[in-house]
């Protein structure tokens, strides 16, 4: 079996602007297309946020229809909107999700500060949820905590741009657990926003350039940690490849109620606490791939490895137990051992492309890289001939996943199962 995994990295290198700061940015222009003042002018408009923004043009293009299409009333003193809308009913939607959204507001104060993959939005949202359990267990413990102790200009930030009184805003257990559930249903409608954005802008797009790499690939299935579904366009238009969307699939049918997108944190908790303090469940990523009930389509194929070098070892076992007696007679034990006709040795092969290996997602690297009959090929990407930062990055990264001694036994000796690959650079 060959399996090819796929992280954000693989839309990346196909040009398609997906990754969050992309998001965030589509998402400021079409704040401005909803709230621009009527008097601005649509020549102003599009020399100042869209000729100048760098993104596809397709997507500058569906902008430009909605700018021009606005429908709007203003109030006579100040020429501003008072209700606004376009043509484009899923635009129309995606606004009322990020309006004021206090995610959407704190990401774009903080975007400069964070770094520029999605694991890096999602550890930013554990740094909050982390800070809000430490003040919830103090509470929970009887200690009491003041707004000058929140240990956070993060988390009072946050509170600050959901709007809510200043006054004594953590001083019970219930306060804290019903700002908990407004911030998880404010990522939700973030969540189905990024779909639209997705489904709608990115889906959109014309992809003109294959990879090479890709190309020379023949996957038996693709597990897609992306919510797009450029592969299946691209490569496999005959749907002939299992997939299996471990994150959901982006759907511009659904709604805010059926989406589902997986967009959380991971684990933080240690072993004694994790099956028990279970206020700030939602927002973790398993949990939300179980409620949510995305593809878990990967836990049969990591079955069929297992079971296929079970089966193997079982019939050497046989070979062996069956003539043991006679070889030892003969004295021909190893020879006996070299001579078996043994069926092939059942390995199966794993390709990643475009993740970046982070323990985000530490539950199912781990049940595909540590077998001993799955040769891992994990693709880096380069700027040029010689770059290696990237390598270095999936290498420390592989190390906080399984440990520095498996990833040395894996990546040196004859039966090692892990290699790593340049991306093929592009002629330009």
């Amino acid at each position: 079996m060959k399996i090819l995994l796929i992280g954000n990295g693989f839309d990346l290198e196909h040009g398609l602007p997906t990754a969050y700061r992309d998001f965030l940015e589509f998402c400021k222009r079409v704040k401005i297309i909803y709230t621009a003042r009527v008097k601005v002018t649509p020549g102003v408009y599009t020399r100042d946020y869209l000729d100048s923004w760098e993104t596809a043009p397709y997507i500058k293009k569906v902008l430009f229809e909605a700018f021009r299409g606005r429908s709007c009333k203003e109030t006579r003193a100040i020429f501003t909107f008072v209700e606004a809308s376009t043509k484009n009913a899923l635009l129309n939607e995606m606004y009322t999700y990020i309006d004021k959204n206090t995610w959407l507001e704190y990401f774009l104060e903080q975007c400069s500060g964070i770094g520029e993959n999605w694991i890096d939005f999602e550890a930013e949202i554990s740094r909050v949820i982390q800070a809000l359990d430490h003040v919830r267990a103090r509470v929970e413990g009887g200690e009491p905590v003041s707004y000058t102790e929140l240990n956070s200009k993060m988390l009072s930030r946050i509170w600050n741009l959901s709007g809510r009184s200043m006054e004594d805003p953590f001083s019970n257990i219930q306060d804290i657990d019903k700002f908990a559930g407004y911030l998880n249903a404010e990522l939700e409608r973030l969540i189905r926003a990024l779909e639209i954005y997705i489904a709608e802008f990115v889906h959109g797009i014309e992809i003109e350039k294959k990879s090479a790499d890709i190309e020379k690939l023949d996957p038996d299935c693709v597990l897609s940690f992306n919510y797009s579904d450029t592969y299946e366009r691209v490569y496999d238009p005959e749907k002939k490849v299992d997939y299996d969307y471990i994150h959901g699939k982006a759907d511009a049918g659904n709604n805010l109620e059926t989406c589902s997108l997986v967009l959380g944190i991971d684990e933080y908790l240690d072993d004694g606490r994790k099956d028990r303090e279970l206020a700030f469940l939602s927002f973790k990523k398993y949990y939300q791939r179980i409620y949510k009930g995305t593809g878990n389509e990967y836990l049969e194929w990591i079955e069929m490895i297992k079971n296929s070098y079970k089966n193997y070892r079982t019939w050497i076992d046989h070979q062996i137990n069956n003539q043991l007696s006679d070889s030892i007679r003969k004295g021909l034990l190893k020879m006996l051992v070299d001579s078996i006709s043994a069926p092939p040795y059942p390995e199966h092969t794993l390709y990643i492309f475009g993740h970046s290996l982070d323990v985000t997602d530490r539950d199912v690297l781990r049940m595909l890289i540590c077998n001993d009959n799955v040769k891992t090929v994990i693709f880096y990407h380069r700027r040029n001939k010689n770059d290696k930062t990237q390598l270095g990055k999936l290498i420390k990264n592989l190390i906080l996943l399984i440990g520095q001694d498996e990833l040395i036994r894996r990546t040196g000796g004859e039966r090692r199962t892990i290699e790593f690959v340049p991306q093929e650079l592009h002629e330009n």
